[in-house]
Order: C-alpha cells, then sequence, then structure tokens
C-alpha cells in the first residue's frame, strides 16, 4: 500500500518526522521560506534597555522571541508578555519566565482581544518580522492602544517548483504560503493542512482546494491532523 505522501513547507524537527512515518506517513520537507534573525549594536541596547523597563510585549512568532531572546540580557525583566498559544509560547517559557505570561490566544487577532481586556495597558512593544501582519496592530490601534513595532528578525520568501506527487501539504506561515504558490499549482485533489486561521486565509487567496486548520497553532498538531486525516 502507497504510503500517504505529505509535503511540508519547512523544516521539521527528526523526530517529528519519525513520528509521522512510524503512522505511515511519507514527509518531504521543501523550505518555502529563510528567517534571517537581526543582530546589531543599536537593537542590542534597544532590547537590553527595554529590558530594565517595565512594559507590556507581545509576541506573534516564536522567531521574535529567539531573535529577543539573542540580543540582550534578559534574566531580570519586569515585563508583561502577551503570546501566541503554541510553538510561540513554548519558546516564551523556554527564554523568560511563565510568570511573566499575561495572556495568549490561538491567533493575533484573539491576542489583541486579550490585550484589550486589560485596561491598565495604553502601549505595547510589538516584536515582530518585516512581514508581520496587520491583525494585532491594527486592532489595538483602534482600541488606542499605542504600538510601537520592533523588528528583530526578517522572513525571506524561497521559490522553488515542486515536481514531486504529494497527497497533502503542510503549510505554517501565510509567507510560506505565498512563496509556494509563486512557482506552483495543487492537484485537485491534494489538500491543505494550515497551522492556524490567518494562514487558512491566506490559503485561499490562491487555491480552491480543501483546507483542514489546526486547533493549535505547532507544527505537532499540524502533523497530528495530516495523519488524522491519511487515515481517511
Amino acid at each position: 500500500m502507497k504510503n500517504y505522501t505529505l509535503l511540508v513547507t519547512k523544516k521539521l524537527s527528526p523526530s517529528l518526522v519519525l513520528q509521522a512515518g512510524i503512522k505511515g506517513l511519507s514527509v518531504l520537507e521543501k523550505e518555502f521560506i529563510r528567517i534571517v534573525p537581526l543582530s546589531g549594536d543599536q537593537l542590542n541596547k534597544k532590547i537590553s534597555r527595554l529590558a530594565g523597563e517595565k512594559i507590556t510585549v507581545a509576541f506573534t512568532s516564536k522567531n521574535a522571541v529567539a531573535a529577543v531572546a539573542a540580543n540582550g540580557r534578559l534574566e531580570d525583566i519586569q515585563w508583561k508578555i502577551f503570546c501566541i498559544e503554541g510553538a510561540t509560547k513554548k519558546d516564551v517559557k523556554k527564554y523568560f519566565d511563565e510568570k511573566h505570561i499575561a495572556g495568549t490566544a490561538k491567533n493575533a487577532a484573539l491576542l489583541a482581544e486579550e490585550i484589550v481586556k486589560d485596561n491598565s495597558i495604553n502601549k505595547i512593544i510589538f516584536f515582530c518580522g518585516n512581514r508581520r501582519l496587520e491583525d494585532l496592530p491594527a486592532l489595538l490601534k483602534e482600541k488606542n492602544i499605542e504600538v510601537e513595532e520592533t523588528v528583530v528578525y526578517h522572513t525571506e520568501l524561497v521559490h522553488q517548483k515542486i515536481i514531486d506527487d504529494f497527497d497533502a501539504i503542510a503549510f505554517f506561515s501565510p509567507s510560506a504560503v505565498e512563496s509556494f504558490f509563486k512557482d506552483n499549482t495543487l492537484k485537485k485533489n491534494a489538500v491543505c493542512i494550515s497551522v492556524g486561521k490567518t494562514t487558512s486565509e491566506a490559503i485561499k487567496k490562491y487555491s480552491q482546494n480543501q483546507v483542514i486548520t489546526s486547533e493549535n497553532p505547532s507544527e505537532e498538531s499540524v502533523i497530528e491532523l495530516a495523519i488524522k486525516h491519511s487515515k481517511h
């Protein structure tokens, strides 16, 4: 019996690929974006300065968490942190004390709602990438909450043509969606498995294929969803 083939648009951990293989999935990894963390004296000084202040910060990407952690001494921060669940929250807990997490949500729009509920907040520092979406800053500005964006990494699109056959494709960001559809189209029966609502909305701009959205924004949840779908 032919294995169910899943194309993933990023590199996964070897253990996750092994887990998928045991459950009958053949995983084909192709990177469609490249993450470039920023560094330099100016950014390092800014993050080190912010580390000593009582501020509210927001993360909607694990890449932003890692980039911030690499640019300053953060052992004694007094931050109030809001972040996306899944991989982003996992890395926040890795680099910062969990006690600093003030709120989480499944996507940026819902995270903005969590921030708005805290009447004491009138400004946040939003650590993000150069291709960040409008969801969080736009919603907060509507509620008169000042958003100071600090770009800590760049997302570069990696265009490549896929000639391999696959049953489903897993997307982990809107940027990867844009990059994939630059040179590729989907076969009629190929299923798209998305890490979250925002990514699903991006897929639907390019394709009419079935889109299955993970309830939790993590690589593990996406692979579990692919395994479940393959059984049908």
